[in-house]
C-alpha cells in the first residue's frame, strides 16, 4: 500500500502524511525566525545569529532509498525507518543488510535503547518495543501510545525515551519501563521532526521551516542552540539524524543520500547562545 514511498514515489496513501503537512504549512506561513523576530521586538533577548547557519562538514555520503522516517546507529550499523520497512545498512557504502518488518503498518522513527529496538507507529500511535529472535527477526510489542495524536521523532538519553508530537514544538519525555510521562519540554522549534542525542543536546529538524538544516536543542530550557545546514540543497526535508558517538548521520524526504558529516565544533554551538 505505501511500497511507493520506499521507492521514492509519492503516490496516493504514500502521500498521506506529506501532504497533510504540506497543507497545513501553507496555512501557517509563519517560520521560526519571524516568530524569533517578534519575541524579540516583544523584548525578549535572542540572538539575531540564531538563524543564521554554519554549514555542516561533510565526510561522505551514501546511496539512499529517498524517503525517511527515522534514523539510528547501533553497534556499527545505520538502522532506517520506513514506513513499510526497517533497513539495516552498511554505513560503509549503503548496501542495505537486512530488511525487518516494522511494528505496525505505516512506522515512524525508531531507536535502539537498552539492547531493543523502539519504534513508533503513525497508524495507531503506539510505541513498540522489539527484540531481535535467533532468525534475526523483530517481534514487537506495544509499550504504550504517544502524548499526542502522532509522534515523528524518537531518541533517547541514556535514561529516558524522548518523543516528538504530531506537528509540534514539544518534546515529551518518558520512562522506558512504564511509558509514563515524566516532564514536557516546549521547544524554540517547530514541526519538530527526528530526534538524535549526542550527550549534550537533543538534534532535530523542521518539518515546515529551515530547510536543509539541523538544530541543537537544549535539553533543559528548550532554547535552539545553532542552525547547521547540509553542504548542499538537495535534502531540503531533514527527516532522519543519529550520532555514531563522534559524528552525525542524516537523509530525509526525497533526499538521494545520506550525509556523513562532522559534528559542529562546541564552540560553533556555544556562539548561537
Amino acid at each position: 500500500m505505501k511500497d511507493d514511498i520506499i521507492k521514492g514515489n509519492f503516490t496516493s496513501e504514500s502521500r498521506l502524511r506529506l501532504d497533510l503537512k504540506e497543507r497545513i504549512m501553507t496555512q501557517n506561513g509563519v517560520f521560526l525566525c519571524r516568530q524569533m523576530l517578534l519575541v524579540t521586538l516583544l523584548g525578549v533577548a535572542i540572538s539575531k545569529a540564531v538563524c543564521f547557519a554554519d554549514t555542516l562538514e561533510l565526510i561522505r555520503k551514501i546511496p539512499h532509498s529517498g524517503y525517511s522516517e527515522g534514523l539510528d546507529f547501533y553497534e556499527g550499523f545505520l538502522w532506517h525507518a520506513l514506513p513499510k520497512q526497517l533497513l539495516k545498512i552498511d554505513p560503509k557504502d549503503g548496501t542495505i543488510l537486512s530488511r525487518l518488518v516494522p511494528s505496525s503498518d505505516y512506522s515512524e522513527s525508531l531507536t535502539w535503547f537498552q539492547g531493543a529496538l523502539w519504534n513508533l507507529s503513525f497508524s495507531n500511535n503506539g510505541i513498540y518495543r522489539g527484540v531481535l529472535n535467533s532468525k534475526g527477526e523483530l517481534k514487537f510489542q506495544k509499550k504504550g501510545e504517544t502524548p499526542e495524536v502522532h509522534g515523528w521523532g524518537l531518541a533517547h538519553n541514556g535514561n529516558e525515551l524522548i518523543l516528538t508530537g504530531d506537528f509540534s514544538s514539544k518534546l515529551y519525555f518518558l520512562n522506558p519501563k512504564t511509558l509514563k510521562l515524566i516532564r514536557t519540554l516546549e521547544t524554540q522549534g517547530k514541526d519538530l521532526e527526528d530526534l538524535a542525542w549526542d550527550g549534550q543536546f537533543i538534534w532535530s529538524s523542521s518539518f515546515t521551516t529551515e530547510k536543509g538544516k539541523i538544530f541543537a536543542i537544549d535539553p533543559k530550557t528548550g532554547k535552539i542552540m545553532g542552525f547547521f545546514a547540509l553542504p548542499d540543497e538537495s535534502c531540503p526535508v531533514i527527516d532522519g539524524i543519529a550520532y555514531d558517538g563522534k559524528s552525525f548521520w542524516i537523509t530525509g524526504k526525497e533526499c538521494p543520500s545520506i550525509y556523513y558529516v562532522k559534528k559542529p565544533s562546541l564552540r560553533s554551538i556555544s556562539s548561537r547562545k
